[in-house]
């Protein structure tokens, strides 16, 4: 859960779940001509989509409070406070993807082991949490799972084309991207909020943005122009401008004094719909 100041009396609150709509939504309309369209589409677009739902085994009922009682941030440390349960709906969300499409199933659980290795090995945020067991032997299972799967979708009438190496780190890469960049515009209200201090910076953490096949990768560059515009360089998608929304909610700006208190208040909050445009100038 993406908690956001709104104004001076409420919090706007973005759900894990619907964040990841967005990442899918962008996804969806990646693409130009300076920027390849993922392949396999409609499993890459999928496991965009569907990254974070595993979130919503907590988030249907968030009844965590960070240290200071008030409603927990998914960058308060999430593992921390929920722990094994963590770990088990990324594994879950995985399991449920894998009997719809499997290659979209692989690349979510790449997502959720970059997670907890610090990018494998890439990135210096989220940190290596490798150390605890209970990461190690999460981290162990769906590694395990990525290899069986890959040697699978090889063998596939349908997958067999999108399975060498570079392809897969390549679509891994891609779920990053979409899933930074869907961060940055929930994260936040309005768009051209300085407030938030943790999450994807204006060059999205310097991740590696995948561009044409045999081309170096570059960096994006978000300029946040207006209140519910920003200005992307390059400039990936097929649509220009690309307007998207998101589902909110309201709540009090409070501490809270307990999971109830919270609750009865996050059932009963306002429900809003933000929406932003993405433009290249």
């Amino acid at each position: 859960m993406m908690v956001n100041p709104y104004n001076d009396s409420q919090l706007m609150l973005a759900l894990q779940f619907d964040h990841s709509r967005v990442a899918g939504f962008f996804a969806a309309h990646w693409g130009n001509e300076e920027f390849d369209r993922p392949e396999p589409y409609a499993s890459v677009v999928l496991a965009a989509q569907e990254h974070d739902i595993g979130w919503w085994e907590w988030e249907m009922k968030p009844s965590t409070l960070n240290d200071k009682n008030f409603p927990m941030d998914y960058h308060d440390g999430s593992f921390k406070f929920l722990g094994q349960l963590r770990l088990d709906f990324y594994k879950n969300a995985v399991d449920n993807v894998l009997q719809r499409d499997p290659y979209a199933a692989m690349l979510i659980a790449m997502h959720g082991v970059a997670l907890m290795n610090a990018g494998y090995g890439k990135y210096t945020h989220p940190p290596d949490r490798t150390a605890d067991p209970r990461v190690r032997a999460y981290v162990d299972h769906q590694e395990e799972l990525r290899k069986r799967l890959a040697a699978e979708l090889a063998q596939s009438e349908e997958f067999g084309d999108y399975t060498s190496e570079e392809q897969i780190w390549t679509n891994y890469e891609y779920i990053e991207v979409f899933d930074q960049l869907a961060q940055y515009v929930c994260n936040r209200y309005p768009l051209n909020s300085k407030q938030r201090k943790l999450g994807p910076s204006d060059t999205l953490g310097d991740v590696d943005v995948p561009r044409k096949k045999g081309a170096e990768p570059v960096r994006l560059h978000i300029d946040t122009v207006a209140e519910h515009r920003a200005i992307v360089d390059p400039y990936p998608f097929a649509v220009d401008p690309l307007v998207f929304s998101f589902p909110a909610r309201l709540v009090p700006n409070r501490r809270y004094q307990d999971p109830d208190d919270f609750l009865n208040e996050f059932y009963r909050g306002e429900r809003i719909t933000v929406t932003h445009t993405l433009s290249s100038s």
